[in-house]
């Protein structure tokens, strides 16, 4: 029999402190509501400490700074282009409208934002990039010290109670330090992430994934989905999870990116390099989303790819965002150096031969300035001109295709209350960050799931505290 203990109401209580709990909790406790934050691991950050920490923002001071010229309509236009016109369009309209004001937010609570940069998914420098250590440290100091939260980890969320005809949510149970506890409250908002570690659900929905290499947070098991799932929640962009391209293998000619103390994911393509196989042959256009570059590497020979690029590439490395921290991946011994392609090739048991051609039919495509091989035209999104790729020392880095995060979810309005399957609002039922589906539709740009994770965050917060 479970021990089960009652514990104090909460006007609101957040299931995760990842970063769209943290938010949530905050933003809550800024309305005037007392907050319980559940997290079912060791501490607060979840998948946002494996990322890049990148912001998709328009119209700031840094691309001012920089000489950026960006407007808000064109990040909306951006979104649904990016998401092959399946997003939500009420969502993407209230990320748009919403992203100044949280990122002068974020700014107020300490968050330290760097140049703005290039990234996937964008026509201009758009991606805002942080520290994601210095980024949660700041939102979890400012939630420690607000009195009217109280920060429970190891805590793990295990059911939602319901009461009422219609059914509304009045409480959570979950365990803790080896016991079932139950919270009674006015409002729940779910911020559990995405389900990255539970195959039988990603079997379910993106069954060709099933084998990929799995990151994300320890806790992205889909615990918030399935509880708001149990209770008729609707679903929404569930076909279009889809695995991250550039995920280094840290320890080739071994091809389990899991190996090795951290997640490198690194994305020299964009800087101007190019993605060959094991057979040393290019098989995409590298400016492409690295969404669809996932599933281009997943049909290559053994799922493997090389980035490969020279030192003008290696001269754009930069500590943030941390996909663009070429030198900090060469330190750790997942990029090669060589002076020649032939030796680089041989570092990493490609044909010389293959890997001097494909090299030298690039630069003949970059020089004629059409690729009509693959129909490479920019950087990355509709950004930047390719460059020449001819000056030594040379770099490689074996790489592959692994599922970071989701994107896909519960349904939910722009007061992010649950819909259930008839569109109907689930009481007193909410969700934020990666749980949350709508937003990305088929596709995704850099920087929009973090964006995403505090614009919806807050707003759940504060709905959830208005109830």
């Amino acid at each position: 029999m479970k021990d089960v203990k009652e514990s104090p109401q909460a006007d609101v209580v957040v299931l995760g402190a990842g970063l769209a709990g943290l938010c949530a909790a905050r933003a809550a406790a800024e309305s005037g509501a007392s907050v319980m934050l559940l997290e079912k691991s060791a501490g607060p950050g979840g998948s946002t400490l494996m990322s890049a920490g990148s912001f998709a923002l328009a119209g700031t001071d840094l691309q001012a700074a920089a000489g950026v010229k960006d407007t808000p309509d064109g990040l909306e236009a951006e979104l649904h282009k990016v998401a092959g016109g399946k997003a939500d369009p009420a969502l993407v309209r209230l990320y748009v409208e919403q992203q100044a004001d949280a990122y002068e937010w974020l700014k107020r609570q300490g968050v330290v934002f760097h140049k703005v940069s290039l990234s996937s998914g964008t026509a201009v420098p758009r991606t805002h990039p942080t520290d994601p250590r210095q980024l949660i440290e700041a939102l979890q100091a400012r939630v420690r010290e607000t009195r009217a939260i109280a920060l429970a980890t190891g805590a793990a969320a295990t059911r939602l109670l319901v009461d009422g005809d219609p059914r509304r949510v009045v409480g959570v149970e979950y365990t803790h330090e080896g016991r079932t506890a139950v919270v009674r409250t006015g409002g729940v908002v779910i911020a559990t992430g995405g389900f990255t570690r539970n195959r039988d659900l990603v079997q379910k929905f993106a069954p060709e994934l099933a084998q990929a290499p799995a990151w994300g947070g320890e806790g992205n098991t889909g615990d918030g989905l399935t509880m708001a799932w149990e209770l008729g929640a609707d679903l929404v962009d569930m076909g279009y999870v889809t695995g991250t391209f550039g995920v280094a293998i840290n320890h080739y000619p071994e091809v389990d990116v899991r190996k090795g103390d951290e997640l490198l994911l690194r994305m020299a393509m964009y800087r101007g390099g190019i993605a060959v196989n094991l057979d040393g042959k290019r098989f995409a256009d590298e400016s492409q989303s690295y969404k669809v570059l996932a599933t281009r590497c997943l049909a290559q020979p053994k799922a493997i790819a090389f980035q490969v690029f020279d030192q003008s590439v290696m001269n754009q490395s930069a500590p943030v965002p941390t996909v663009n921290d070429l030198k900090g991946a060469l330190a750790k011994g997942a990029i090669r150096q060589a002076d020649t392609l032939r030796e680089l090739a041989q570092q990493v048991g490609l044909d010389p031969q293959a890997l001097e051609s494909t090299v030298a039919r690039y630069n003949e495509l970059v020089r004629q300035g059409e690729d009509v091989d693959f129909g490479r035209k920019t950087l990355g999104g509709g950004f930047g001109t390719p460059v020449l790729l001819e000056t030594p020392p040379w770099y490689i880095l074996p790489c592959s295709a692994a599922l970071l995060s989701t994107y896909c979810g519960l349904r939910v309005d722009t007061a992010m209350r649950v819909q259930d399957v008839r569109h109907r609002t689930i009481a007193r039922l909410y969700a934020a960050g990666e749980v949350v589906g709508g937003f990305h539709g088929a596709g995704y740009m850099s920087g929009s799931s973090l964006g995403k994770a505090v614009i919806f965050g807050r707003i759940a917060g504060r709905s959830a505290a208005a109830a």
